[in-house]
Order: C-alpha cells, then sequence, then structure tokens
C-alpha cells in the first residue's frame, strides 16, 4: 500500500503540440502555503427517472461526467506569477519588474499541463488543466500575501489521450 504524503513539487508547461502531455514542465510558482495543495473530484451528475406504474426508481441516467481539480496557494507573487495567471504584460528586468494587468479586465485562458509530485514520489500527471486564479494579498505584518489558484482538469485535444495519469513512485 503507497500512501501519499506531503507535496514535492508542482511543475507545469505547455502541453504537446499535438495536444498530449506537455514534456518541458517546470516549476513555475514554488513557496506552497502549507496545507492548501490539494486533489479533489467531483460526482458525476445524474438524472432519475420515474415511471407512473411503480413508486421505485425505474432508471437514472448519467448527465455530467466528475470532475477533477487541483488547488494551491504560493507566497510567490512575482511579476512572472501574476502575468501567468492573469495575464497582462511585464517590463524590466529581474528583479525590478512591473507587472501591468490586462487592457479593459480581459481574462486570459492559461492552459498547462501540469504534474504534482508527492514527496514518496507518486506523481499526478494531467494533460490540460485550466487555470484560474485570485489573488489574497493580506498587508498584515504577520502574514505574508498569497494567490490561490485552481486548476480544472479539461479533456486533451489529442484523441485517445486519458486526461489523467497517476504514476505511483516510492512507498513510505
Amino acid at each position: 500500500m503507497g500512501k501519499i504524503y506531503g507535496l514535492k513539487a508542482i511543475t507545469m508547461g505547455d502541453p504537446a503540440t499535438d495536444g498530449g502531455m506537455g514534456t518541458a514542465l517546470t516549476e513555475v510558482f514554488g513557496a506552497t502555503v502549507k496545507g492548501t495543495a490539494t486533489l479533489t473530484s467531483t460526482e458525476p451528475t445524474s438524472e432519475e427517472v420515474e415511471i407512473e406504474e411503480t413508486d421505485e426508481l425505474y432508471d437514472e441516467i448519467q448527465t455530467k461526467a466528475g470532475s477533477w481539480s487541483l488547488k494551491a496557494s504560493t507566497y510567490n507573487i512575482s511579476a512572472e506569477t501574476m502575468k501567468k495567471l492573469f495575464g497582462g504584460t511585464v517590463a524590466g528586468t529581474a528583479p525590478n519588474q512591473t507587472w501591468s494587468a490586462p487592457v479593459g479586465g480581459v481574462t486570459v485562458a492559461v492552459h498547462q499541463s501540469v504534474s504534482a509530485e508527492t514527496r514518496g514520489g507518486t506523481k499526478f500527471n494531467f494533460v490540460k488543466m485550466k487555470l484560474t486564479a485570485t489573488a489574497n494579498i493580506s498587508f498584515d505584518k504577520a502574514k505574508l500575501g498569497q494567490i490561490d489558484w485552481t486548476g480544472k482538469v479539461l479533456t486533451p485535444d489529442k484523441a485517445g489521450t486519458p486526461a489523467m495519469s497517476i504514476v505511483f513512485g516510492t512507498t513510505v
């Protein structure tokens, strides 16, 4: 029995040109806020079918598949992180950079291949995720600001490719 514990790294990059899993994945954010990295799934939605002749359920039809979401928060509030999650532009060179929001409030659709690796070596690979984020920036001197982000698993563009896979590594 393998145990899933702790986060080693979350890496991401563009999906492959054929729509499959990207191969050039790097750690974009890092500095993950302790206790925030979670992978959750939802149950499929279904509709109960009833008939007049009986009070018992006649059938149940699945109307929507369940979904998977990876959520985490990062203390890495940098110009590049802001651009990655919120769009806009970055001017200057590190460490003196300026991030500017998109003109007109336009939101960007960020699609990435993502891999979340546990400290035990298990890798959760997602071929295509849509990333969204919210800023949670505190000006409290005893708390760091953070960006909360969510990756929602989407259907890969490459036919016949599973949306996610789990590669079980070292067990503890």
